[in-house]
């Protein structure tokens, strides 16, 4: 059976492509008004949480690309600002997933593009946490 998210996002495309037909289209219309009325299209608008280690990752991604304008950079750098002293603010800092870290730290261990002083830092981070024989 089709993901009717994937069907969804299918007919808006169709909407918005200047190469299908008056027909198509009107079909895609009606498909989505239908999805709309039985509640399969998403309408929160984004004002679902977002998970704040994601939104961290993103904000800290965009200061580091070199496709992103310095107008972008700054209004990450000062996103990530205010998002520090919230955490300073009293607010429950996430607590990391123990199984994500070790898998995090094993990775660096493999990864090419690691420094070797990186790769020991790592292997001492796991030999501490018990999580690395030898």
């Amino acid at each position: 059976m089709s993901n009717p998210g994937n069907v969804i996002g299918g007919h808006k495309a169709n909407l918005s492509n200047p190469n299908t037909s008056a027909e198509s289209k009107k079909h895609s219309e009606e498909v989505l008004d239908k999805a709309l009325n039985k509640g399969e299209v998403d309408t929160s608008n984004g004002t679902h949480e977002k998970d704040q280690s994601h939104v961290v990752g993103g904000l800290k991604a965009t200061l580091t690309n070199d496709n992103v304008s310095e107008t972008a950079k700054e209004n990450a750098k000062e996103k990530l600002a205010a998002m520090n002293e919230g955490e300073e603010s009293g607010a429950e800092p996430k607590e990391k997933d123990y199984s994500h870290v070790v898998a995090g730290l094993r990775a660096t261990l493999h990864n090419p593009n690691v420094s070797e002083e990186a790769k020991k830092s790592a292997m001492q981070k796991l030999k501490d946490m018990g999580s690395l024989k030898g």
